[in-house]
């Protein structure tokens, strides 16, 4: 089988992680001779050379890249270059400026554009290229600096560039506050970078590299079951939910080879947000965003929709935070509408004429409110949040059309409503025969202290 330029990067990858930067910077050169669109090459050609000492090299290289960067439309992997530069104590001011100005809210060429394609190494290559080509050192290091440095061969760059999540609805001294609090992160093949069940304290952008989401869930045999469930690229963010909660982590996220995240703590966005609180704001909305987005495309409650019809049905709900121990169905009254919990969690409770007996648990995905709407009566039970939470609610006079113009959205109701019943009435039942054993319990004559005394 014919060797290909994969074949070539593999070798080079491997050498960088093992410390080899001579012996990887070799490779490095033939790959970026042979596509010299390649940046994500360039980056590792300035690491090599930063890992053999040659800094002012170094300098120049991620200098340039994140100069293309930033005009090509790759932000994230531009913050990587500048958040290295000033790692050995380089002037970065000119690069924040023009990065901030292109990516910040009253930026000029912010808008839709192309996301930038990664490059392909699939082209074959000839069986006399060798990754150990004999070249002397100094040699190497000067003519591959001179090539990874030079722009020329670029051409024209698109007028417009992509928004970044979070940072581009803010202003320049805002986005510039932001970006000095982000912590550069670099880490090696199967290095996790959240860990499941720890708690959420940070957010990470991928700025290059792939990470995978896995679920571990624990059997009743005692073993653990891992669920795949996403492959993540460079520009996608993750560990959202840890800027407005330190709920513990529901995933891993584990590197599929080298990648580059920027880190973002929550500590850092709440002082920020004392001084600047659009930061806070931004954070907010971007969060309920994705978790919206993450409930239109996996609820069943928005199947019978297309696209563009769940975004118009979305619309007609609101938005709630609310603290702990909010009350938002109270047994008895009549149902104001349906709730949708976009986050946090939420208790169902009946009042037994003695005390409140726990029916279930609500936890994001779930709804509350249609046993109550479908039969049109007052609300049989009393939902109340456990600890902040955010709540989507759709008015009764929103709802009842709805469900009568689409056939199926009642069906899922009725037979939601309808396993609400039988689970509410099995767990009633359950607590009248604890209640009556209790009784009876009481109805046996006990021996007073002294005719139990021997």
């Amino acid at each position: 089988m014919s060797r290909t330029l994969a074949d070539l990067k593999s070798a080079a990858d491997q050498r960088l992680a093992a410390g080899h930067f001579l012996d990887a910077l070799r490779p490095y050169r033939l790959l970026l001779e042979a596509s010299l669109h390649d940046f994500d090459t360039r980056m590792l050609i300035a690491d090599c050379l930063l890992g053999m000492g040659q800094a002012r090299y170094a300098a120049g290289i991620y200098t340039a890249v994140a100069v293309h960067d930033i005009k090509f439309g790759n932000p994230l992997q531009a913050m990587v270059a500048i958040k290295l530069l000033e790692s050995f104590g380089n002037d970065v001011a000119e690069l924040v400026a023009m990065l901030v100005g292109a990516y910040s809210r009253s930026s000029r060429v912010l808008g839709r554009s192309v996301k930038p394609a990664p490059v392909e190494y699939t082209e074959p290559i000839r069986d006399e290229v060798t990754p150990d080509f004999q070249i002397e050192e100094e040699r190497l290091i000067k003519e591959t600096t001179a090539m990874a440095m030079d722009l020329s061969s670029v051409g024209d760059y698109p007028p417009l560039v992509p928004p970044v999540p979070i940072f581009s609805v803010l202003e320049e001294e805002a986005f510039t506050s932001l970006f000095r609090r982000l912590r550069l992160r670099r880490h090696g093949h199967q290095e996790s970078v959240i860990v499941q069940g720890l708690p959420g304290d940070a957010v990470y952008f991928l700025a290059s590299g792939y990470v995978e989401a896995i679920r571990a869930n624990a059997l009743p045999d005692g073993t653990v079951d891992k669920t795949f469930l996403a492959r993540l690229g460079p520009g996608t963010l993750f560990g959202e939910m840890a800027l407005i909660s330190a709920d513990p982590r529901s995933a891993s996220v584990v590197c599929d080879g080298p990648a580059d995240t920027l880190e973002l703590r929550r500590e850092d966005v709440d002082t920020l947000s004392e001084a600047v609180p659009q930061i806070r704001m931004a954070m907010a909305a971007f969060t309920r965003d994705r978790m919206i987005n993450n409930l239109l495309t996996t609820h069943p409650m928005f199947k019978p929709f297309d696209e563009g019809s769940r975004k118009q049905l979305l619309a007609r709900f609101t938005g709630h935070d609310v603290p702990g121990g909010t009350i938002f169905l109270e047994q008895g009254t009549v149902g104001p509408g349906l709730y949708v919990i976009l986050r946090g969690q939420a208790e169902v409770l009946r009042w037994n004429g003695t005390e409140y007996v726990k029916l279930a648990d609500l936890g994001p995905g779930d709804v509350a409110g249609e046993m109550s709407l479908l039969h049109e009566e007052p609300v049989s039970a009393t939902v109340q949040s456990v600890g902040n939470a955010t709540l989507l609610f759709l008015a009764r006079e929103l709802f009842m059309p709805l469900v009568d113009a689409v056939p199926e959205l009642l069906a899922h109701f009725a037979r939601l409503a309808e396993a609400r019943r039988d689970d509410t009435e099995k767990k009633l039942q359950t607590s009248v025969r604890v209640e009556e054993s209790f009784c009876a319990n009481d109805l046996v004559e006990l021996p007073d202290d002294e005719e139990g005394m021997v």
